[in-house]
């Protein structure tokens, strides 16, 4: 039984690999989205990503997520927050990856730019996200230390988000362009251009804000 736990902890991703395919979203996005709110596609192309090119299931998740930030501490909430209640719902969610042992955020080194605006006092890092699902806190109230997160996974929203994300060929050929695209760090990658709706031809290139470590 132990060897399984000590399984279980080991990294599905090592930081240059996570920071491949954070880069290869972030760059298929850049120009076509509002990348920042864009945690559908991340979540979305993470799984595609993990389960075709990693061979780990992976699936994107909507609900709640909360993470604390600093030490302080500084815990950021991207849900439905109303009269001290945090839910979920189309008007106020996150998007994540789920695999059997872990949860993987794609979108975490921009958290940042998610949050502007929104009233938290500090910046966040621009980390790795990939915690082991036995590592989650049991309620938000128990966030207390850099890292620590808090999960409220909602099925009939991921559900819904879903079927809706996938009904858009734009979102459609954009997960087929990442995927085309991405190759396992530290292959090379091939060229790759996309058309706009001009019938413009632009080249894919890398760039995407540097990731400073993990949680």
């Amino acid at each position: 039984m132990a060897k399984d736990k000590a399984a279980s902890q080991k990294l599905q991703l090592t930081l240059p690999e996570y920071n491949r395919i954070y880069e290869i979203i972030c760059s298929v996005l850049e120009g076509r989205a509002n990348t920042p709110f864009a945690c559908m596609f991340f979540a979305a192309a993470g799984a595609l990503i993990l389960n075709k090119h990693y061979k780990i299931p992976a699936r994107a998740v909507a609900g709640a997520f909360l993470l604390c930030t600093d030490p302080t501490p500084s815990v950021i909430s991207i849900a439905k927050n109303e009269d001290g209640m945090v839910t979920s719902d189309r008007d106020g969610f996150h998007m994540w990856v789920q695999t059997e042992t872990y949860v993987i955020d794609f979108m975490a080194p921009i958290f940042n730019e998610s949050i502007a605006g929104k009233g938290y006092p500090s910046a966040v890092p621009r980390k790795m996200f990939q915690r082991p699902l036995s590592a989650e806190a049991e309620s938000f109230d128990e966030l207390h230390a850099p890292g620590d997160y808090f999960t409220m996974p909602n099925v009939e929203l991921t559900d819904e988000l879903v079927d809706s994300f996938l009904d858009r060929p734009t979102n459609v050929d954009l997960l087929n362009a990442a995927d085309r695209w991405f190759k396992k760090y530290p292959k090379k990658l091939d060229d790759l251009s996309l058309l706009n709706d001009l019938g413009e031809v632009h080249k894919l290139t890398l760039s995407a804000p540097r990731i400073s470590g993990a949680w």
